[in-house]
């Protein structure tokens, strides 16, 4: 593996209340769940407004959001990228001081669930360029956090959220197969 460039990103984890049908047997029943996610933190705002309550004073709402993206890639002498129309937005102080919560990178790590990985990736769409720049492009390092599913026969699966029923049983989606050979960097995220 190769030093790549350090994503400037810090990488979150969310998560929401939900429900889940589950099979037991022949029966199919609704249980609780949580549904976990890890996003990369890209912007945040305050969005402050004024509420007129009837009465001579003005009421002043302040509410946070934060602007979280799957995924970011970096063409090589570019800045770092990410697709803006898969960016997801959680608003509200309490909801995200209570269901988010920052992971730290570690370079060292044995048999970490929760890693960061830095590949090669030719599926990344890019930015609006002309035929000639399209044509000189090389393939980008795509950066991306997410539930280590496990390594065989050359393949790195990841997972970039879980929902979990029942504090044992786990289900993942977005699942991505990435080939060894095309991983620069992993690190651990706690």
């Amino acid at each position: 593996m190769i030093e790549a460039s350090k994503n400037p990103f810090s990488p979150v984890e969310m998560w929401d209340d939900t429900m889940v049908t589950v099979n037991e047997g022949e029966e199919k029943k609704r249980v609780d769940a949580k549904h976990y996610r890890i996003r990369y933190l890209v912007g945040e705002s305050e969005d402050k407004r004024f509420v007129d309550g009837g009465t001579d004073d003005i009421t002043e709402l302040s509410e946070k959001t934060l602007f979280l993206s799957p995924t970011v890639h970096r063409l090589t002498g570019d800045p770092f990228h990410y697709d803006h129309s898969r960016v997801e937005s959680i608003s509200g102080k309490s909801r995200i001081t209570e269901r988010t919560r920052e992971l730290n990178r570690h370079a060292a790590c044995d048999d970490h669930k929760t890693i960061e990985v830095i590949f090669e990736s030719p599926g990344v769409e890019c930015c609006a360029m002309s035929k000639e720049q399209a044509d000189a492009m090389r393939i980008p390092l795509q950066y991306m956090a997410g539930y280590l599913l496990g390594k065989s026969e050359g393949m790195l699966k990841l997972a970039l959220s879980k929902t979990v029923v029942d504090e044992d049983t786990e289900y993942y989606d977005n699942i991505h197969i990435i080939p060894e050979s095309a991983v620069k960097q992993m690190s651990c995220l706690e």
